[in-house]
């Protein structure tokens, strides 16, 4: 009777163990998981804090901003000056705020190559107005017959209405 007991406890004990094996395996994933989706979580509020500081530091840039002419005109009027006396730096203060060091070094290196002059003589020349597309949107445009193969958007600072050079 003794062997028949230690066999039925043997037998009954093996579902009791799987069943607590599977009890604490299913507990570590959802422990884990918990783990995952925190972390995750934290990632995505310090992401979101980041961007808001980031655009906090950008409103403020722009509102200080005042680089650039009433009109689109005068903001390209400007920068065209601004080439033809070599001052690079002023130069690229008519674009916005987030392609302005881009573009202080994109027009140093022309002027370094020697090609300021070309570079004058080409917008100087060859851009024509297009106009409004959008209400706070101005556009000059350079066509090769008739197909347009370069675009210069100005956009309007809304902080200090001043219109910068988005793209050339």
């Amino acid at each position: 009777m003794n062997k028949i007991l230690k066999i039925i406890l043997i037998t009954l004990s093996i579902p009791v163990i799987l069943i607590v094996i599977f009890f604490v395996q299913d507990y570590a994933r959802f422990a884990y998981d918990s783990y995952q989706g925190d972390k995750q979580e934290q990632m995505t509020i310090d992401y979101m804090a980041e961007q808001e500081r980031l655009a906090q530091e950008m409103n403020e840039a722009y509102k200080q901003d005042f680089d650039g002419g009433e009109t689109p005109q005068e903001t390209w009027r400007l920068f065209v000056t601004a080439l033809e006396a070599g001052d690079t730096d002023l130069a690229s203060k008519y674009f916005i705020v987030e392609k302005q060091e881009e573009w202080k070094e994109n027009i140093s290196l022309v002027k370094k190559g020697g090609n300021l002059p070309l570079m004058i003589e080409d917008i100087s020349n060859n851009y024509k107005e297009l106009g409004h597309t959008k209400a706070k949107d101005f556009r000059y445009v350079k066509k090769d017959k008739g197909i347009v193969v370069a675009e210069l958007i100005l956009v309007l600072n809304p902080y200090t209405n001043t219109w910068k050079i988005k793209d050339l």
